[in-house]
Parts: structure tokens; C-alpha cells; sequence
């Protein structure tokens, strides 16, 4: 055989691998794409799809010998690179959307359904929705009453609908209540005591004089986004949101404005930059959010509250109560000390808030506070950064609001988490004010 002939055996020798190794890769990249276009076809699929074809029609090009079939080969190598790097890029994202997104993201999941209707009209007559007449607000079925207290003999702190969960704040079972607590106590129809919550407009009657008031309220208080009320109407009653109100924008008069587009909103990281992306829709407050609003909290996975010793911010949870209830709050902003007392000297006008254990005269060592090391949900304190997974309380634990009381009515008067006319130093169960006040219990 001559060198020619042998040169060019070997050149149909190299060819017929090259066309054996294109094809394998031919079959390989058909065979991925084939499986990974039904997934990726929400993210533009006709761009995908026309971009896929044309990687793919390089493959039944001919395969020429010499420096033309390199040069194609090189080609078709490139390309599939190419493929390779942006099919990897959106299964990456997919991956990402599939598997993360759903935990970070706990804005309201599910059907539109579930919340809204279009016209409130189904088969000629009106929706009922939580026993209540519409048309609601924002096109949902019932306000926000009718979702979140949709069945108020019922049992559930929280009602599945489709995807979503639902926190019931009225519901018919003291054993089951969530951390902001159950206005069953102050409902009207279920023999209310208006002492012992918030009496909220579609809940209960608005209270007499002076309770029609908000205790300790301040005019034109300095809050998140501006200035509160500068007066209180004798007329006006509490609504869940709004100016007279506790969540959303409390700049916005209207409840459902002053919320508006929060349900909806990615709020992963809870700054109080906006009404969703602050603590329970409370606007410009921080903290870390159970996710089960402490349904089957533990000491060690509960809400994470914020505080403030410095008092020179308007982040915090006990802030958030004196806007309303003012004068007893230490921050200058409020109360004062004028209306508190002097922080850090233990001569109080009223019980502090914000105020670290260690804030005590004596400090916190050898203190009446100092057996508190271990967190209690039904004592809880805040901190400066709040995870929702502190179980040691310490010096630097805080004192805030809700360390005493619910946010909405409980079974106590005062809405506390506890019977404050049986608190007895003779009975020193470290429980109600014994629970911080320790050693003021000890024989």
C-alpha cells in the first residue's frame, strides 16, 4: 500500500470516529433536551425551543474530511458548549425556584381563588364568607375578619385553604390560641368581657367612656412613615388596620390601603422597609416570624421579638403598643421618662419596656431576675437581633410589651398572659410575674 493510499485510509479512519463520536452526542443532547424542555418551557419556551433546533441542525450537517471538517466539527463542539452552559444556567434556576424559594418565600401561596372574587356573585347570589355580607375590599371574599375568623364556634387556629394557611385570631378554644391571642374573649354573641382585649369594629361594640380612648394616648406621636392621629374621635373605633389600627401603614387611613399588596409580598427578609416586609404587617417593626404563629412553639422555635435599650429607634415590637399607648414607653419619641420613670436607676413610674435585665440598679447578677435563663413562651423576652431560636435568656434579654400581655384579647383581663389577681408571693411557682420577677417568689 503506498503512503497515499495509507494516508488516506487513515483519514476515513478518523472521519468514521468523528461521525460515530458526533452521533453519540447527538443522542446523549436529544435525549437531555427531550427531558428538560417540559420543565424550563415557562421560561420563554419559544426561544428555548428555536434555540435547541438550530444546536441540533448542525448535527446533520455533512461531516466534510481536511480542515472543512474540523472547522465543522469545532463548530458543533462550540455550540453545544454553548447549549450545555445555558440548559445548566436554567435547571440551576429551577433548581433554586423548586427548592429554596418555598421556604424563604412566605407570602400567600395557592389559587386566587381561595382569597378573591371577581364579582361576588356565584350562580346568581352573594358569597358568604366567614358569616359576613360583601362586597369586601380588594375583591376578596370577606375583608379581613372573614379570613381570618372564618368560623368562629369552630375549633382551628388555623384553616387550610388550597396552599394556603390561615391564622383564625377568633375561634372557639382557649387551649389552641396563637401568640397574638383569640378576640373569642371580647366577641360580641359569646358573652364578651370587654376588659380583657381590643374591642376591634366587627368583633365587639366600641367601649365607653374613657375606654373608647386607647390608654396613655399621645398626640401626633412620631411612627414609621410619619406622624400618628392628632386626635382620637370619641366616635372612632379600632379597626385592624390602618390609622386605627396596629397593622399596616398606619399613615393610611383606609385598613385595606394601608395593607394593601402585602399578602403578596416576598417576605423572606423581615427589614420594615414596607407593610410586607415588616413583622406581622406591622410597618417598620422587625422580628423573626414563627411560622406557625406559635402553634406548637418550643423554646428554642418561637417568635423572634425585637427590642431596643437604646430607645432611639422605632423598630421594635413594645414601640409598635405606644403608638397607641404612649406614655408607656420610655423612648423620648413617647412616654419618656417623664411618664416612665428614670431607665437604668429602677425608680419607675410605670413597668418599663425595653429595658435589658442587666438595665436593673444592681444589675442583673444576683438580681430578683437572674434564675430567668431559660426562654418561656408564656414569659417571652426580646432581643436586639431576634432569630426566633434563642433559648437563653440572659443579661441582655429585654422586657418589652408582650412579655406580660397579648396583642389581641385573652382570657385574663388587661388582655395578660396571666391572672394578675392571683399572683401571690406566698405561692412562688415561678409562673405569671414570677416568671421574671424570680426570686421575689423564694421562701
Amino acid at each position: 500500500m503506498s503512503y497515499r493510499q495509507m494516508r488516506r485510509a487513515k483519514s476515513e479512519e478518523l472521519r468514521a470516529q468523528r461521525t460515530e463520536t458526533i452521533a453519540k452526542r447527538k443522542r446523549s443532547c436529544s435525549l437531555f433536551i427531550e427531558n428538560i424542555i417540559p420543565v424550563v418551557v415557562i421560561i420563554r419556551p419559544d426561544r428555548i425551543i428555536q434555540f435547541l433546533s438550530r444546536m441540533l441542525s448542525e448535527l446533520d450537517s455533512p461531516i466534510k474530511s481536511g480542515n472543512d471538517g474540523n472547522k465543522n466539527t469545532k463548530s458543533f463542539l462550540k455550540s453545544l458548549r454553548i447549549c450545555s452552559i445555558i440548559i445548566f444556567a436554567l435547571c440551576s434556576m429551577l433548581f433554586a425556584l423548586c427548592f429554596f424559594s418555598s421556604d424563604a418565600n412566605a407570602r400567600v401561596k395557592g389559587k386566587c381563588k381561595d382569597c378573591h372574587t371577581m364579582h361576588y356573585s356565584y350562580e346568581g347570589e352573594g358569597i358568604t364568607y366567614g358569616d359576613r355580607q360583601g362586597p369586601f375590599p380588594i375583591l376578596t371574599k370577606g375583608g379581613c375578619l372573614g379570613c381570618h375568623a372564618q368560623n368562629t364556634n369552630g375549633v382551628n387556629s388555623i384553616i387550610t385553604s388550597g396552599q394556603a394557611k390561615i391564622p383564625q385570631v377568633l375561634h372557639h378554644n382557649e387551649n389552641n390560641d396563637l401568640a397574638g391571642g383569640n378576640f373569642y374573649y371580647v366577641a360580641d354573641g359569646y358573652n364578651p368581657d370587654y376588659s380583657k382585649g381590643h374591642n376591634v369594629i366587627g368583633v365587639s361594640h366600641q367601649e365607653n367612656t374613657p375606654m373608647n380612648i386607647p390608654p396613655a394616648f399621645i398626640k401626633s406621636v412620631f411612627i414609621p412613615g410619619g406622624l400618628g392621629p392628632t386626635d382620637w374621635p370619641v366616635q372612632q373605633q379600632l379597626t385592624c388596620a390602618g390609622t386605627w389600627g396596629c397593622h399596616g401603614n398606619r399613615t393610611v387611613e383606609d385598613p385595606y390601603e394601608s395593607v394593601y399588596g402585602a399578602h403578596h409580598t416576598d417576605d423572606s427578609a423581615i427589614d420594615g422597609i414596607t407593610v410586607g416586609k415588616s413583622y406581622r404587617f406591622l410597618y417598620g417593626i422587625k422580628g423573626a416570624e414563627h411560622k406557625n404563629w406559635e402553634y406548637l412553639a418550643t423554646v428554642n422555635n418561637h417568635n423572634g421579638y425585637k427590642g431596643d435599650i437604646a430607645h432611639n429607634t422605632m423598630d421594635t415590637i413594645s414601640y409598635l403598643c405606644g403608638e397607641c399607648h404612649a406614655k408607656f414607653h420610655p423612648n423620648q419619641n413617647l412616654g419618656g421618662i417623664k411618664e416612665v420613670g428614670y431607665v437604668y436607676n429602677s425608680i419607675w413610674r410605670r413597668h418599663p419596656a425595653d429595658i435589658a435585665f442587666s438595665s436593673v440598679h444592681v444589675g442583673f447578677k444576683n438580681s430578683e431576675y437572674e434564675n430567668y435563663v431559660r426562654y418561656r413562651i408564656e414569659a417571652p423576652v426580646a432581643f436586639g437581633q431576634p432569630t426566633g431560636g434563642e433559648e437563653v435568656v440572659d443579661s441582655t434579654s429585654i422586657i418589652m410589651c408582650l412579655s406580660c400581655h397579648r396583642a389581641h384579647a385573652s382570657q385574663y383581663p388587661d388582655i395578660l398572659r396571666w391572672d394578675y389577681a392571683k399572683m401571690d408571693l406566698r405561692n412562688g411557682t415561678g409562673k405569671g410575674c414570677l416568671a421574671c420577677h424570680t426570686k421575689k417568689g423564694e421562701h
